[in-house]
């Protein structure tokens, strides 16, 4: 049968289905979601998920009769690992894809990044972005951190593989931007390797394979403190957290191996807001928890689950310079982002912050309903 004549039947299928539905149903009511609950002063405000092109442009009831054409790249995020955002676009490194999608909520648009012969990505994992657009990915396969411009073109790759800032596999990557410097999380050799971010020159590396302070086990991600350049890293199968000085100096530790708050099990992303909290993803525990800059346990948020604020196995974190979170969220297939409410956005919204204090979930009313 002609195709013209199958779309033709399709389309009036589909008038006949919407017309026998009543139409278009109408929204169910969104909630406010954020931590902790009333009566306590919110602290974390949920501001949305992203998928990838879904998120601006669903699929019609067409393409789902008539399928789709084949593509390389697959529209929406598989697996995402790495995660980072700057100048309104939000970046997440897809370990299946292969490829960094380049999200703007703004213009409702998905790019991408590392899908050119030139900087092919294999397994793209740590991102992060300078203050002149350049984006630095650490590809896991290639043993090297690619950077471009936001057009995908390849600039410069960093990690020479014959001289001492040699990667075996390079996973979590900061930027600090004041000294000019790139810290890069190396798993295989139990290091922090540092290098310059003006001409990717290799400065030196901290760490060795051990449980002592200053030694790693299976490091993964970093953050930079951005008000006193202060490095903090992941430690993941030592389930701690450690925290440095730029220049390297061991200066402390929270955390061990639990399974209640406070304590890691498969401990993953990192950042760090402007008021210095900590924020650790755990994949084991499908939360976020939420330290001061002494390691002490202020609050946590999530469980497994599939609706705001719930995951399923996180893994990079990315805190921007006007805190907001954002949680790659890797077999959810989506990055959600997140709002800490600091003293800063009070005063910059303050009518949305008195809307928060004075807001009651509905099923916050509907437990205390059901406790009288």
């Amino acid at each position: 049968m002609p195709r013209q004549v199958i779309r033709a039947l399709s389309l009036t299928f589909i008038a006949i289905l919407i017309y026998s539905c009543g139409g278009p149903k109408k929204p169910a009511k969104i909630e406010k979601v954020f931590w902790p609950l009333p009566p306590e002063e919110p602290r974390i405000l949920y501001l949305g998920s992203y998928h990838g092109e879904s998120d601006f442009k669903g699929k019609s009831a067409l393409d789902i009769l008539l399928g789709e054409p084949d593509r390389e790249i697959p529209k929406n995020l598989i697996k995402p690992y790495g995660v980072a955002a700057r100048f309104g676009k939000i970046l997440a490194g897809d370990t299946v894809a292969a490829v960094v999608f380049v999200i703007d909520p703004k213009n409702k648009k998905v790019s991408f990044i590392g899908d050119k012969p030139m900087g092919k990505l294999r397994i793209p994992v740590g991102i992060d972005i300078d203050k002149e657009g350049r984006v630095y990915v650490a590809d896991a396969k290639n043993q090297r951190v690619f950077v471009y411009d936001f057009k995908g073109k390849l600039l410069t790759a960093i990690g020479d593989p014959e001289g001492p800032g040699k990667l075996l596999r390079p996973a979590g990557i900061a930027l600090n931007e004041k000294s000019q410097r790139i810290y890069i999380v190396d798993v295989l050799d139990h290091r922090v390797k540092v290098y310059s971010i003006s001409d990717g020159k290799f400065l030196f590396a901290f760490g060795k394979r051990g449980r002592e302070d200053g030694e790693f086990n299976f490091p993964t991600n970093v953050a930079i403190d951005r008000r006193n350049g202060n490095v903090a890293v992941v430690d993941t199968m030592n389930f701690r957290v450690q925290i440095f000085d730029k220049d390297g100096k061991f200066l402390r530790r929270f955390g061990k191996l639990g399974i209640v708050p406070g304590t890691f099990a498969r401990p993953k992303g990192i950042g760090i807001d402007s008021e210095g909290h900590i924020y650790v993803a755990d994949a084991a525990f499908n939360n976020i928890q939420i330290f001061d800059d002494k390691g002490n346990l202020l609050l946590f948020i999530g469980k497994f689950g599939f609706g705001p604020g719930e995951f399923n196995l996180p893994a990079g974190l990315y805190v921007d310079r006007a805190d907001r979170i954002y949680v790659a969220d890797s077999m959810n297939k989506r990055v959600q982002v997140f709002q800490y409410i600091s003293e800063t956005w009070k005063k910059k919204y303050p009518e949305k912050y008195r809307e928060l204090k004075l807001y009651k979930p509905e099923n916050l009313n509907k437990a205390k309903t059901k406790e009288q």
